[in-house]
Formats: structure tokens, sequence, C-alpha cells
């Protein structure tokens, strides 16, 4: 107990806090100005997820009135926590209302991604904190009151070394689950994994290569090597949270932290500048000529009050317990704290050591429009819509296929989208030395929004040996069903009994695997009826 105290409360940090106050400010700003790209947050009530606090409030979508109070006191407070205004409170108004707002952008999705959830944890870390006691504007007024400058003995490390916590745990999750993927060893890297995961990235997404990624896939080497690196500057945090007393081993930390989110955008068109200011946290502040303090006798024995022990133990077990085991955080819904996964599956088929052919569900998007859509579009269509095959009810996926469409037509006014058919796809990834590409072939369509607002599927459900449609403004009477299994695309005939739209199959083993669709042919096209995995 305690070397945990001695850990978390040492003495000084007083400028380190005060310089982590305004990095993450500056995040947080960045972090807003991002997220009014994404407006409005909310998603429409028949497909709102609540996420996070917002849990709290139910399954009804927020009112505009209190998400427009929510933007104003999360840029108020962002602005007065840069300044150290009012800096405790500022800090707690800033990270109540931004994690609110961000929480709201992911209402509508089946999952959250994570360009904005190491900010906000940065900010809840400094919650409590004595942030305002140096460098701040409450500092210079107390100053001109003739107070003296305020120095709580072992009021600051803690929150810079939660601040520092949080944000290396981003990285260091994402390698340790990278290592865990390939069962404690270096698949990851040494395979063709990284390969995959690029052609992936920008086919799918419908993004040109650059250079750099050009260069990578040509030779075996350079994208095991690359992989490699990323695996070394991820775990470089660890350094900063094992030795937060050595100053050098910090900032090697913090020039690492710096370089992999560079590669992250170079290397895979995922650039989040505002994660930049955050590797302040890894630097040593008070240790800089002229702000070296030393420790009083009194303050050798002050430890912080047990209110503030309890967070800190609370926030540590939470965020470690979120980070490092898979599985969780999306299922709770205490959105920012979260697991890092970072592109960590193993994108290659065993053996690793082999250049195989990697397969991988997908989503496909057919639009009806007045004239044909370029690649951009549809990689925005097949890419920033994706998981929409997993859908199992036709209610949610009307909803959600509705809202894409709406997106659509609002983000590409000059394409005249009408409609859109939504398909579960295949893409191949063909093995090295072949040239690196994607090959798609469309499983079935699971369902269909036409321009007149009719919506059109088959998907139903499968328990067991039974199979049931559920057909939406479709005549299956002339259905026959087929099944894909273990990704693979060659369709194989049921065979069984038919009563209405229920059918029994003869046989467990005609729909058995790791992962079985069951497909309904009708009038020359495939329906997608169930997923089972």
């Amino acid at each position: 107990m305690n070397r945990w105290r001695r850990y978390w409360f040492a003495a000084g940090g007083r400028y380190s806090l005060a310089v982590t106050r305004i990095a993450v400010a500056a995040s947080v700003l960045l972090s807003l100005w991002r997220l009014m790209g994404d407006r409005p947050l909310a998603a429409p009530p028949e497909i709102y997820r609540p996420v996070g606090i917002w849990m709290l409030l139910g399954q009804t979508p927020p009112p505009e009135l209190l998400v427009d109070a929510l933007w104003v006191l999360a840029w108020g407070g962002a602005a007065a926590m840069l300044l150290g205004l009012c800096a405790r409170a500022a800090t707690a108004v800033s990270a109540i209302a931004g994690v609110a707002l961000a929480a709201l952008s992911y209402s509508g999705k089946l999952s959250w991604s994570h360009q904005y959830n190491v900010v906000f944890l940065a900010n809840l870390a400094l919650l409590g904190g004595r942030t305002g006691d140096a460098l701040s504007l409450d500092a210079l007024l107390r100053r001109r009151r003739g107070l003296p400058p305020r120095d709580v003995p072992r009021g600051y490390q803690w929150s810079v070394r939660l601040a520092v916590l949080a944000v290396s745990l981003m990285f260091v999750g994402a390698a340790l689950y990278k290592i865990a993927s390939g069962h404690v060893t270096l698949r990851w890297a040494l395979s063709d994994n990284l390969r995959n995961h690029l052609v992936l990235r920008y086919d799918m997404s419908g993004l040109d290569r650059p250079p750099l990624v050009a260069w990578l896939l040509e030779e075996v080497w350079r994208y095991r090597m690359a992989a490699l690196v990323n695996l070394v500057s991820q775990l470089a945090p660890l350094l900063a949270i094992a030795s937060p007393h050595r100053r050098i081993l910090r900032a090697i930390a913090g020039v690492f932290f710096v370089l992999e989110i560079l590669g992250l955008g170079l290397v895979m068109e995922l650039w989040n500048l505002s994660w930049l200011p955050l590797a302040a946290v890894f630097i040593d502040w008070d240790r800089a000529p002229g702000r070296a303090e030393a420790e009083t006798g009194a303050q050798a024995k002050a430890w912080p009050s047990r209110g503030v022990q309890l967070f800190v133990i609370a926030f540590v077990a939470y965020e470690a317990v979120l980070s490092l085991l898979p599985g969780i955080d999306q299922r709770l819904g205490t959105y920012p704290f979260s697991r890092f996964p970072m592109f960590a599956a193993i994108r290659a088929a065993a053996p690793y050591d082999q250049h195989l052919p990697y397969v991988v569900v997908g989503d496909h998007y057919e639009v009806i429009s007045d004239e044909p859509i370029d690649h951009v579009i549809q990689g925005w269509l097949d890419h920033h819509n994706r998981n929409l095959y997993r859908a199992r009810d036709p209610e949610a996926l009307r909803a959600r296929l509705g809202q894409v469409l709406a997106r659509a037509q609002e983000r590409y006014v000059g394409s005249h989208i009408r409609g859109l058919r939504h398909y579960v796809a295949l893409y191949t990834v063909p093995p090295y030395p072949e040239p690196a590409r994607l090959v798609r072939r469309s499983l079935a369509i699971t369902g269909e929004l036409l321009p007149d607002g009719t919506f059109r599927s088959l998907l139903g459900r499968m328990t067991g040996t039974t199979v049931e449609l559920r057909p939406q403004n479709l005549d299956a009477r002339a259905a026959r069903l087929v099944a894909f299994t273990e990704d693979r695309p060659e369709p194989r005939a049921l065979r069984g009994t038919r009563t209405g739209d229920t059918f029994v199959v003869e046989g467990a083993g005609e729909v058995e695997g790791a992962l079985v669709y069951v497909a309904a042919e009708l009038d020359g096209q495939r329906w997608l009826v169930a997923r089972r995995r």
C-alpha cells in the first residue's frame, strides 16, 4: 500500500499538471471542432442506441435544446480550462459536456470508433485535480490579490499520472491485443497480416494508396518491418507508466507517441492530430530549468484525502479492466472508457508463415441513381457504413438502410441517389506475390429501399435446422434455399420440408460450420435469410 501511495502521490508536479491541463484542453477544443462535422449528433428514434451517460436517460433521444446547451458548456468549459479560469470547475464542465456530445455521435451506430476516447479519458483523469494552481488566470488573480501561490503537498502528481495512464493505455493496449491475437507470438507482424489490413483499408474505402503504402506492399520485408516498428512504438509508453520519475525515458515514450500518431496518418490515412497535444503528459515540466521544487518535512508526511485516493483506485481499476479485457467495453457502453484494438485482429490465413488468400465478410451497397457513382462514393458507402450485414431484425435493417440513404443523398447531392440495395459480401485479398488488390463477391441481398420508399427483404432467422423467412414486400412462395459455409462463396442447395415461410432442413450437418449464411434464391436474385456464427 505504501508503494502504491508513493507512486501516485509523489511530491511536486505543480507545473507538470498545469501544462497537462493546457494540453488536454487544446485536444478537447480540437476534438469539439471535429465533432461539429457530425451534426446532428443524435440518431433518429427508431435506431437510437444510448451510449455512455445517455444510458441514464432511457431510450429516447435528448431534446435539441439540451444538446445545444451541451455545446455551449463544452466550448466554454474547454476554453476556460485552457486559460485556467475557475480551472477545477471548468475541467469538470468540459469533461461532462464533451463526453456527452461524443457519446451522442455514436447513438445510431452498432459500435463506436476511437478518435475521441483518449482525449476525453485524459480530461476525466483531471477531475478533482488542482489544475489551476500554476500557469493560469486563477494563479494570476491570486497574485493580484497579494496572496501566495498555492502549492498543496502531494496534490498534483496523481492527476498527472492518471493522465499518463489514460493516454498510454491507448497504444499499449493496442500492442498487447496484437500480441495476444497471435497467441503471444509475433504472428501479427511476421505474416501477411499488415498487407491484408492495408489492402482492405484502402480498396474497401475507395481511397487512393499513398506512395508510402504502395512501397510497403511491394515487398514482404517492408510490410513486416513496418508492423514490427508499429509494435515497438505502441509499447513504448509503458516506459512512462513504469518509470514516471525518469524524465528521459518519459520523453522517449512521448517521442514514440507522436511517431505513432503520425504513422497512423501516413500509413492508414487515420489523421488524429487532436491527439498530438497529449504528448505533453510525457514531459516532466517540473524538472525543467527553474522549476525544481524542494520537498519540506511537512510535505513528506502529507497525503491527499480519502476521496482522492478512492478516485484514483476506481479510475485505474476501471480503465485497466476495460482497456485490457476484450469484449466488455462495447457491451457495458460506459463511453469513453474503452479498449483500443486498432487493427489487432490477424487478417491472414493460417499457417502464417505461408502466403495464402485472405477472405473477410463485409458490406456492399448498390445505389439506384440517375447516373453511375464513382469509386469515392462507393468506398464511403461500403466502408463508413459497415457492419450492416450483421443485422438480424428487418425493421432495424430498414431504419439503418434509410439512414444511410439519407446521409448519402445529403452528402452527394449531384449523384441523385434515389434508392439503395445492401449486400453481404466476401472480400478476398490474393496471396503474395500476386498484386495486392481486393476482389469482391456479393453473396446475397440483405435488403433494399426503392425510390418510392418500398422496403424489400427476406431477412428472418435460423434456429437449429429450422429456417424462417420474413418476407417484406416479396412473394417468397417460389424461394429455394441455399447455404454458404466457412466463408466460401459457392452456394450449396439445402434440402428439407416447407410449411408456409418455415423450412426444416434435412440434417444438422447441412447448416453446420463456424460461419453459415442461408439465402433464398428468388427470380434470379439471392436474398439473405439468416446468419449464424
